[in-house]
């Protein structure tokens, strides 16, 4: 795959394509102002001494820092005081391709829509975990030759699969080993099990009793493996799908319970209050 060298180029080829895209940047961005971007991105930096605000948030940018980006989170990098250039990886992920290439255990999007109430979009990767990322990146950087697209779409999944679980294990904190490897597996499931049926009216007690679990011990492990309760998860990723769906030209009537509201009203107070603006006014803002 070809490396670019420009932040707006990466953004363009992903969309263009429904794919993935990759960019090694060594300078400040031509893209200043806040924006948003109907791809995914993985953002690590080389490089310090500048600001990231992504949405109403504020992170020092260090080297070996990894940033996490979701469509619908607008983001600006600050230069401040920095000097020099800013030396950094970029990964920018068309969503719909993502999904297809996960399957019902393993949720590659996990990175992105994963957004608990204490969640970072930072992860300072040791430096293992800075290797290992570059190594994928250099392999995603192969010149043309057979066989070269079936070796980047599997370098890809596996590159999706390590930092998948470099979130996964951010999110559990210190819990022990044995811990973890529970945790990783019975949430990663119950986190799948909603993702696949995001689309229906999903209960506690339905997904207690898919799992063969209490109504009480599912929401306590989901709390602990995510740090935020069960009925808020699933309100926020049935907001998430509304806006990519008004963004594609939905209307709100139709969106309401293609997310699994059973009701209009219902899914106005939750959609408004999450993001402050009505569904109407959301399609009507993105198809300027």
């Amino acid at each position: 795959m070809k490396v670019l060298t420009s932040y707006s180029d990466g953004i363009d080829y992903c969309m263009a394509s429904k794919y993935f895209s990759i960019a090694h940047l060594n300078k400040d961005s031509g893209i200043l102002s806040m924006h948003r971007h109907q791809c995914y991105e993985f953002y690590f930096s080389l490089s310090g001494g500048r600001t990231f605000l992504i949405d109403e948030r504020n992170y020092r940018i260090e080297p070996g820092n990894l940033f996490m980006i979701n469509q619908h989170e607008k983001h600006q990098v600050l230069q401040l005081n920095a000097s020099g250039p800013h030396e950094r990886f970029a990964v920018f992920i068309d969503p719909g391709y993502l999904k297809t290439i996960s399957t019902p255990k393993t949720d590659l999007t996990y990175c992105f829509s994963h957004r608990p109430e204490k969640f970072s979009h930072r992860l300072a990767l040791n430096p293992s975990q800075q290797r290992r990322f570059t190594y994928y990146f250099n392999k995603l950087s192969t010149e043309e030759g057979f066989g070269q697209d079936v070796e980047e779409r599997s370098t890809f999944a596996e590159f999706m699969v390590f930092m998948t679980k470099l979130t996964i294990d951010a999110s559990l904190g210190d819990k022990t080993e044995d811990q973890r490897q529970y945790f990783n597996s019975k949430v990663a499931d119950i986190l799948t099990y909603i993702h696949h049926n995001i689309d229906s009216q999903l209960s506690i007690g339905e997904i207690a009793a898919h799992f063969y679990l209490s109504s009480s011990y599912l929401c306590r492990l989901f709390k602990k493996g995510t740090g935020t309760t069960i009925n808020s998860y699933i309100n926020t990723r049935r907001i998430e799908l509304a806006q990519t769906l008004l963004a594609g030209g939905y209307s709100a009537n139709e969106v309401y319970s293609m997310c699994g509201f059973n009701d209009y009203s219902n899914f106005f107070k939750a959609f408004t209050k999450k993001t402050g603006i009505s569904p109407k006014k959301y399609a009507q803002n993105s198809l300027r």
